[in-house]
Parts: C-alpha cells; sequence; structure tokens
C-alpha cells in the first residue's frame, strides 16, 4: 500500500516537472501554440505538394506517355517540396514544438492530363502554398514572434516567388503551342535537358 503511494506520488511529481520544463522551455523561446499550430500546418502543406508533384512525376515518366522532361521537372518540384517539409520539422523541433506528421489525401488519377493541365495544377499549387506562408508571417508578427516571420521570408517566399515565376513562363508557353504534338514532343524535349531524370536504379 505505502510502496503503491510512493510510486503514484513520484509519477505525479515527474509529471509535474515535465510540464513545468516544457512550459519554461517554450516560454524561453517565445514560442507559442499559435505558432506551433501553423508550422503544422505548413508542413502537411508540403507533405501534400510532395506528393501531388511526386503523382505527376511518374504519370509523365511512365512508358506509356515517356515525357522525361515533364517528368523530371515534377520530380524536381516533389525533392524541393520535400526539402521544404524537412527543413519545417527540423524548426519546430528546434523552438520546441511537436512536428505532427499526418496522412495526405489521395492524388487525384487523370491518364489523360496534359502537360498544360499539369503546369496550371502546379501553379495553383504554388499560389496556395505561397499564401499560407504569407499568412504565417502575418500571425508570427501579430505574437510578436519576429524570429517564425524571419525564417519564412528569408527561407521560402524568395523560391516561391521564382516557382511561381518559372511555372507561369511554362504555361503561357504551352498554352500558345495548343494541342500542335510535335511542338510539344519538342517542349518535352527541351526539359529533359533542363531536368535530366535517369530510370537507372
Amino acid at each position: 500500500m505505502l510502496q503503491n503511494q510512493s510510486h503514484k506520488l513520484l509519477k505525479y511529481s515527474l509529471t509535474k516537472i515535465s510540464n513545468l520544463f516544457k512550459l519554461r522551455y517554450l516560454d524561453y523561446h517565445n514560442y507559442s501554440k499559435k505558432i506551433e499550430e501553423v508550422v503544422n500546418i505548413q508542413i502537411q502543406a508540403e507533405q501534400q505538394a510532395a506528393q501531388d508533384y511526386l503523382n505527376l512525376a511518374v504519370s509523365f515518366l511512365h512508358p506509356l506517355k515517356s515525357l522525361h522532361g515533364a517528368g523530371g521537372f515534377f520530380f524536381k518540384m516533389y525533392k524541393e517540396e520535400i526539402d521544404h517539409m524537412e527543413k519545417l520539422i527540423r524548426y519546430q523541433l528546434l523552438r520546441g514544438g511537436l512536428p505532427n506528421i499526418c496522412g495526405v489525401d489521395p492524388p487525384s488519377k487523370n491518364k489523360n492530363t496534359t502537360l498544360l493541365d499539369a503546369f496550371k495544377q502546379s501553379y495553383k499549387m504554388e499560389i496556395e502554398i505561397t499564401k499560407l506562408l504569407e499568412q504565417g508571417v502575418v500571425i508570427a508578427e501579430g505574437v510578436k514572434d519576429y524570429h517564425y516571420a524571419e525564417f519564412v521570408t528569408s527561407v521560402f517566399l524568395t523560391e516561391q516567388i521564382q516557382s511561381i515565376h518559372e511555372i507561369s513562363s511554362h504555361v503561357a508557353q504551352l498554352t500558345a503551342l495548343g494541342n500542335n504534338h510535335h511542338a510539344l514532343y519538342h517542349y518535352d524535349w527541351k526539359l529533359a535537358k533542363m531536368y535530366p531524370y535517369s530510370v537507372k536504379i
């Protein structure tokens, strides 16, 4: 009986110490629960974008399409989103937060996706991710977490603007090409030179 009471008291004390340490840690780093949640939302968005890009990549790399330029481009975008997700996870841990890695929505399966469709989808994804990052900056400034605001601004936003510019250029050029299959094949050939992809294992 006495031993059980001692065990319960010890467990209670350790829990209190742990909670107190976490509160002091978060307070020391000026890290609010609001920003911790913002970072987790961004992690999930990057994870979702990575899967969507990978789905686009493999659909164009499949032997039935063999558009290796587009496949290489979207595979590069997939790796960039994975890199973004990992940076956000490391940041969350650095600040004392708990990264929330959850499931993602299944990709839409459309075997007839054209190059133009894919780049339009990519443009929409990058716009949505950029808006989410900008909202995070506004929230961070609202709670005076200037470190997170600076982190997002310096690490992500410039790259996002560059990606949007590049993808919008592809959308404009592919729109001009229309359904000219020879021109589209040549366009993919140019993409393959810029974004080579090897099927070697």
